[in-house]
């Protein structure tokens, strides 16, 4: 009986932080590959650019930037969606994910950053990428969700896929802070 117990206990120490990071972001939800492979053969994703993956989930989208050369990155907050994501990307030299809440890392040496996060947090998104420093820094592409009140320079689509809408991200760091008077 006290296994079960410690099991109850694990399992719950487990999902609280996974609770959090659907509060902060978003719960994990399958994004559609082909939909990813076509924005990243359009924004020309390679060698010399470092994507960064808020929110990684499962990894796919750090595999598929690393699979094309690129250096990639996913931050993930829920230690599960994290084991996995880490125990996918472990033979790839070229993808990491990290258990990070990636409000808290600077992303200086981005040229692209992959959201897929709910309509309710891009405010924060976007104040979070206002106070970045990002001086090589070409695109966001936001899947399924467009910022609010911004266009975006592109909306790419793939039949039974989400959009992705694509952003000029250098302009993005340069935005005013929703929450900072102008």
């Amino acid at each position: 009986m006290p296994y079960l117990l410690l099991l109850t206990i694990a399992v719950v120490i487990l999902l609280i932080p996974t609770a959090y990071a659907g509060l902060i972001g978003a719960p994990w939800a399958p994004t559609k590959l082909a939909v990813v492979k076509k924005a990243f053969d359009i924004i020309d994703l390679g060698p010399e650019d470092v994507l960064y993956d808020l929110g990684a989930g499962d990894g796919k989208i750090v595999l598929e930037a690393a699979r094309r050369g690129a250096l990639a990155r996913g931050l993930e907050l829920s230690p599960i969606m994290w084991l996995v994501a880490w125990l996918r990307t472990l033979r790839q030299p070229r993808a990491s994910v990290t258990l990070k809440n990636f409000y808290r890392q600077s992303l200086n040496d981005a040229t692209v950053v992959f959201i897929f996060l709910m309509p309710k947090i891009m405010p924060r998104v976007i104040d979070y990428l206002a106070k970045q420093e990002v001086p090589q820094g070409k695109v966001l592409l936001s899947y399924a969700f467009p910022l609010a009140d911004i266009d975006p320079i592109q909306v790419i689509q793939e039949d039974g896929c989400g959009n992705i809408y694509v952003y000029d991200l250098e302009q993005l760091t340069k935005q005013q802070p929703a929450n900072q008077p102008s």
